[in-house]
C-alpha cells in the first residue's frame, strides 16, 4: 500500500548530469475562499544549469485496500505559471489558486505535482550535450478546509465471505485522519479479545485516512477469538487535525 504523504520520486533516463532542486511547501490546506484560497509555491534550482519545470493538480483518492488513484484536477486550479524554465541559481515563485466549490462540507483531498521534464542546454561540442538524467517528481499534499472540522473513524469487525476476519475503519468525519501509532484491539461476544500486531495490520498502520475513505484489514480468525459470533473493534492512533 502507498504511504499518502508528501514524496519525492526520481525517475531515471539516460546521460550523466544530475539538476536537482527544490519544491516547497510540501503540506498546504486551501480555504475555500478569500486570501486562504491562494498558495504561492517556491521552486529553487540549487543547480549550475538551467531546469524545466511543470506543476500540476490532480485529485487524490484511495481504493480500500489503501491503494492511492489520482484523477486530473486542472478545473479545480489556476496555477501561474504552470510550465517554466529556472535558470541556475535561481527561484520561482509559483501562485496556485483554488478555483473548486466555494461550499465545502466535506475536506477535499488534492496532490501539487512538481515534474521536472527533459530540457537541452546544447551541445558543448560535437557529440556532447548537456541532457536531465534524473528527473525530479515532488507529489505534495493539499486539501481544502471544510466549513467545519469533524473527526471521527467507526470500526467495524466481521467474518466475511472467505472465512477472514475483517476490519473496516471507515472516515465519518468531514477531514483526514493520519493513523499514526495506530492500535486495534478486536473484542469477541465470547468474552474473548485480541490486540493485532503490527503484522497483522500492515501498511494500515501510520496511513492517511482520507475523508469519506474506508480502509480494511483482512486477516485470518485469531486462535483466541475462535468461537465468537460477533466483534466489536477499537482503535487508538495519535492524530489531531490542523490546517
Amino acid at each position: 500500500m502507498k504511504r499518502l504523504f508528501a514524496s519525492l520520486f526520481v525517475l531515471a533516463l539516460v546521460n550523466i548530469s544530475l539538476f536537482a532542486y527544490q519544491f516547497s511547501p510540501l503540506n498546504v490546506t486551501f480555504e475555500p475562499s478569500g486570501g486562504g484560497s491562494a498558495k504561492v509555491y517556491t521552486i529553487v534550482n540549487d543547480s549550475d544549469s538551467p531546469i524545466a519545470i511543470e506543476v500540476s493538480a490532480v485529485k487524490r483518492s484511495i481504493t480500500i485496500d489503501g491503494e492511492e488513484y489520482n484523477e486530473d484536477a486542472s478545473a479545480y486550479f489556476t496555477i501561474q505559471p504552470s510550465k517554466m524554465i529556472i535558470t541556475p541559481q535561481s527561484t520561482q515563485l509559483v501562485r496556485v489558486q483554488y478555483r473548486g466549490p466555494r461550499t465545502v462540507t466535506e475536506e477535499l483531498s488534492f496532490r501539487i505535482i512538481s515534474e521536472q521534464i527533459p530540457y537541452s542546454t546544447g551541445a558543448k561540442s560535437e557529440g556532447e550535450g548537456q541532457m536531465i538524467s534524473f528527473l525530479f517528481v515532488y507529489s505534495t499534499s493539499a486539501y481544502v478546509q471544510p466549513g467545519k472540522v469533524v473527526e471521527k473513524v467507526e470500526t467495524t469487525a466481521a467474518i466475511n465471505e472467505e472465512g477472514k476476519l475483517e476490519i473496516r475503519l471507515d472516515n465519518k468525519g468531514s477531514v483526514h485522519q493520519l493513523l499514526n501509532d495506530l492500535s486495534v484491539t478486536v473484542k469477541g461476544n465470547n468474552g474473548s479479545t485480541y490486540t493485532l500486531t503490527d503484522e497483522d495490520m500492515g501498511a494500515i498502520k501510520g496511513s492517511n485516512l482520507l475523508c469519506g475513505a474506508s480502509l480494511r484489514i483482512v486477516m485470518d480468525v485469531p486462535s483466541t477469538l475462535a468461537g465468537a459470533t460477533k466483534f466489536t473493534p477499537e482503535i487508538k492512533y495519535n492524530y489531531s487535525w490542523s490546517n
